[in-house]
């Protein structure tokens, strides 16, 4: 499962990527194209809900040092009782510290 949040994630990382000169225009719409087809047809999408805004704004106050995007993640996962997956070390970080489920990807 993905929230809404990681199309908007994914869509920046490739804007990122481009303006920086690692990748072309060509490649981020192939990128971003090929990945929207693998959700549609391998994920299932978490609606994010008034209450997760809530409960990412008080994982903010933890000592985690969390970003509003990843403390979003975070109450999507801790509200279906899932175990969330990243190859963000910080996320991971901040998933074990607040005794999160995490789904080890390497």
């Amino acid at each position: 499962m993905i929230s809404a949040w990681t199309l908007t994630e994914i869509a920046s990382i490739g804007d990122i990527k481009q303006r920086t000169g690692a990748i072309d225009a060509e490649t981020r719409q192939q990128t971003l194209a090929n990945f929207q087809r693998f959700a549609s047809t391998h994920l299932g999408m978490a609606e994010i809900e008034p209450p997760d805004f809530r409960t990412a704004a008080a994982l903010i106050e933890s000592p985690t040092a969390l970003r509003a995007g990843n403390a979003l993640h975070l109450a999507v996962a801790r509200r279906l009782g899932a175990r969330l997956a990243s190859l963000d070390r910080q996320l991971c970080s901040a998933t074990k510290a607040l005794g999160l489920a995490l789904f080890e990807l390497a």
